[in-house]
């Protein structure tokens, strides 16, 4: 369904907890939040009505798990949005206008600006996620006898160098950095730093350009 409801819907939340969990007291009502706009993908638009509790003793606040699992904190559009845009953006090539009309026939409205915003946390939120598995990345490629670093760079004109190195076996991209040239001494502590989380590579291919040589 392109909305689950015919007119927005105000859907309530609040915390799952009703007794503070190191204090071991009954929680209490510190606020409630009506009428913030927000949408999925699943539900459409509506208002959300979150209530707040809070420990009156060690003063610990709880917030809905159930509207963070859906929607990032502070924020109107839910992670499906986000990663609908996201995937259309980078994969798919498709511009702000041909995004905000695919939207639109699902009932979600939105500007190019906030589609913007939207392409932004995309890649922010994926570069957590990334991080957050590095230790899951280095015990695969480990299983695997090590991995191969293929080392890139590109830029337009005066811009800074956008610098991706991957492991060649397994094709997962392990980095991707600004740096103000390909000179030895802003690639070696890029360099450094993989080497730092991923340990010593079983080989290196790259280009050779002279100050990719001589930084590796």
């Amino acid at each position: 369904l392109a909305q689950l409801f015919p007119v927005p819907a105000t859907i309530h939340f609040r915390p799952d907890q009703v007794t503070c969990e190191p204090s071991n007291v009954p929680l209490q009502v510190q606020k409630t939040r009506l009428g913030k706009r927000a949408a999925t993908l699943a539900i459409g638009e509506f208002a959300v009505h979150e209530t707040v509790l809070r420990c009156p003793r060690c003063s610990a606040v709880y917030h809905s798990a159930e509207l963070r699992g859906i929607i990032p904190p502070g924020a109107n559009f839910g992670y499906d949005i986000i990663v609908y845009v996201g995937r259309m953006l980078f994969l798919q090539c498709r511009g702000y206008q041909e995004i905000r009309e695919a939207l639109r026939e699902r009932n979600i409205i939105l500007s190019a600006s906030e589609i913007a915003v939207l392409a932004k946390r995309f890649v922010l939120y994926l570069g957590m996620l990334h991080r957050s598995l590095q230790k899951d990345i280095q015990s695969a490629m480990r299983l695997r006898g090590g991995y191969i670093l293929h080392l890139d760079g590109t830029c337009e004109g005066a811009s800074p160098h956008l610098i991706s190195v991957l492991d060649g076996m397994s094709e997962i991209v392990l980095e991707n950095r600004k740096l103000p040239s390909e000179n030895a001494e802003d690639l070696e502590p890029f360099l450094q730093g993989i080497r730092d989380q991923y340990g010593e590579p079983v080989a290196v291919v790259s280009d050779m350009g002279k100050g990719i040589a001589l930084a590796i």
